[in-house]
């Protein structure tokens, strides 16, 4: 075993779990845009809603969580890992890279994302960055030969893959390859990477059978939990006084949110 099964619940743990940050920056996004929430033209209310960014979040975060796994992975195959941080291009934009290792002879790069079902516009920007960052390396080891990887982990979806395909058929960046992988073609391109990948298979399957009936995304009591009642008091001034204000969507916010409990109440008599 490369990385066990307890391992990889502690990640999840330490990405997901919900705690006072958490909910602290969920109440400033909600009082930074309240129509998104209780605007009169949304069908859903404020705490449906609520559920669906939580959820999104939780998907952004799981894919942090098989990054990381990625990099340990690539260690444990005797791959050197670099740091990820490219630093900035010609525009001064700050430039990340998911995977950047080396096996002594080569240089590779990769681009990854859960699966591939982006629009137009997300699909032609993620190329670009991509393009940025091959760039990038290419200047920085002029005398390696470069794999360039975009890589979708979820095989089940595969809907820009002739646009990839195309544009890195046009890519001319000398001493440089490009490759296309979706779910384990990455891994089975690797040194030993067979055994990686269905391990990390084998880990996502077992956590998938032992949750599968667990409703893990909860949204608590705005009135009357613990954990909003904390995060109400951290708010910084400016928002507190937005989340009290006569406006009307605030006052919307406030009914729809807050009308099951005494959070609001108690927490004016602390912060006067």
């Amino acid at each position: 075993m490369i990385i066990s099964y307890d391992k990889f619940c502690k990640l999840l743990v330490d990405h997901i779990q919900s705690g006072k940050n958490f909910y602290l920056s969920l109440l400033e996004t909600i009082i930074d845009n309240p129509s998104r929430y209780c605007g009169l033209f949304r069908l859903s209310n404020a705490k449906s809603k609520l559920i669906q960014n939580v959820t999104q979040s939780r998907e952004i975060k799981f894919g942090d969580v098989i990054e990381e796994l990625t990099t340990e992975y690539l260690s444990k195959l005797g791959y050197k890992n670099y740091d990820k941080n490219l630093g900035k291009d010609e525009y001064g934009d700050n430039l990340n890279v998911d995977q950047y290792f080396s096996d002594g002879n080569y240089i590779y790069m990769v681009e990854m994302k859960i699966r591939d079902d982006h629009d137009s516009t997300k699909k032609r920007g993620q190329y670009s960055n991509f393009h940025k960052k091959l760039v990038l390396l290419r200047k920085r080891h002029p005398d390696k030969h470069i794999n360039a990887i975009m890589w979708f982990v979820d095989d089940g979806l595969v809907k820009n893959k002739n646009y990839y395909k195309e544009e890195m058929s046009k890519e001319n960046v000398p001493n440089s390859s490009l490759h296309l992988y979706y779910g384990g073609e990455f891994f089975e391109s690797l040194n030993n990477g067979h055994e990686a990948w269905n391990e990390l298979i084998e880990i996502l399957s077992m956590y998938r059978r032992e949750h599968s009936n667990v409703d893990d995304v909860t949204i608590p009591d705005f009135g009357s939990s613990k954990e909003i009642f904390n995060a109400l008091l951290e708010l910084d001034d400016r928002h507190w006084k937005k989340l009290l204000s006569d406006k009307k969507e605030y006052e919307q916010l406030r009914n729809e949110l807050f009308s099951d409990g005494d959070n609001l109440e108690k927490v004016k008599k602390i912060r006067i």
